[in-house]
């Protein structure tokens, strides 16, 4: 029953307006939403930080939790909420983590390393060869692959030979009853479907009903960043979707990878971001992310010019992978 009313809470809280991640993982703790009150909680805990919500909110808020996590049931998705201990330490760490993650599929993955491969929807004939080995090389070493299942670099990554590997993390951003609700894009849907039926993972933010969108897109870029130990960018131009996601991972201690472009694609358009990274480092990830300089906390920034340099970033993201399991014992052991 406390793990329901903390769940409950915490869902109604992240409900009112004005209040984000940021301010959830900031105020809520082991013991809040204890006490069974779950209104007088709330109020406390946002007069406290000088938010008034009068009462008829506040229960309306509950209500509409109380509503999720019924659904969620009846839906088979788990709902894991910011405090639990099964909530990855990795995504913990960002600034502003899920308040709750709506998980459906394989949880061991939550406490699987983690690659995350990503790139443009419209990859050239040689990102589709580099996304498919790239993606076999990481899967056979038991990385699971994470990516948010779209069109493109993503779904070429998690598959070999049209099959799906057997360890992907999806991160969506519409709510996981896709079956019975439209929520997200057909290709996305059809990449879900295959990654429950392969012994994957889905992970959204968002509650069952939520249709995706550009916001709650970009949104879940971050998730993607969380959950993972090391970044891929296969191909990107400088205005391409993957900066969202690669903003994140500069905001993180984790390495990044640039897939270096043949000769003949060096100078495409559609390569821009892999080319001012190359050859600015830090300052083409402030171009390409348009985070400032001082803000990129990147540990590396390492470039894959061919296949033998997989082994390399393995270790780099392995050494960050160490750290984190020896962060679980501690926490879960």
């Amino acid at each position: 029953m406390r793990d329901n009313n903390k769940i409950v809470g915490i869902i109604a809280l992240s409900e009112l307006k004005g209040i984000g991640p940021a301010f959830v993982k900031k105020v809520v703790s082991n013991n809040t939403f204890e006490t069974g009150d779950i209104i007088q909680e709330i109020k406390k805990i946002t007069s406290a930080n000088n938010k008034q919500f009068d009462d008829d909110i506040i229960f309306e808020a509950i209500e509409s939790a109380n509503e999720i996590v019924f659904k969620c049931k009846d839906e088979g998705i788990t709902i894991i909420e910011f405090t639990s201990k099964d909530y990855p330490t990795l995504l913990k760490d960002i600034k502003d983590p899920p308040s709750v993650i709506y998980c459906k599929g394989n949880l061991d993955l939550l406490y699987n390393k983690t690659v995350c491969i990503i790139g443009t929807r419209e990859p050239n004939e040689n990102a589709i060869k580099i996304s498919e080995r790239i993606g076999s090389f990481y899967s056979d070493l038991s990385w699971a692959i994470c990516n948010g299942l779209a069109e493109g670099v993503d779904n070429f990554s998690i598959k070999a030979n049209y099959k799906i590997h057997n360890k992907v993390i999806g991160i969506l951003a519409g709510g996981l009853n896709y079956n019975t609700k439209k929520t997200l894009l057909k290709k996305t849907v059809e990449n879900a479907e295959k990654t429950i039926e392969g012994g994957g993972l889905l992970i959204s933010e968002m509650p069952p009903d939520k249709k995706e969108d550009t916001f709650t897109v970009v949104k879940s870029c971050r998730i993607q960043a969380g959950l993972s130990n090391g970044l891929i960018l296969i191909q990107s131009s400088l205005n391409g979707g993957s900066r969202f996601t690669t903003k994140s991972f500069c905001e993180t201690q984790r390495p990044i990878a640039i897939i270096n472009p043949v000769p003949s694609d060096f100078e495409l358009p559609t390569y821009n971001a892999n080319k001012e990274i190359i050859q600015n480092s830090k300052k083409g990830l402030s171009k390409f992310t348009e985070l400032k300089e001082d803000k990129i906390q990147t540990s590396k920034i390492f470039v894959i010019k061919s296949k033998d340099n997989y082994k390399e970033f393995e270790n780099l993201m392995s050494y960050n992978a160490k750290n984190i399991e020896q962060s679980n014992t501690t926490l879960f052991g």
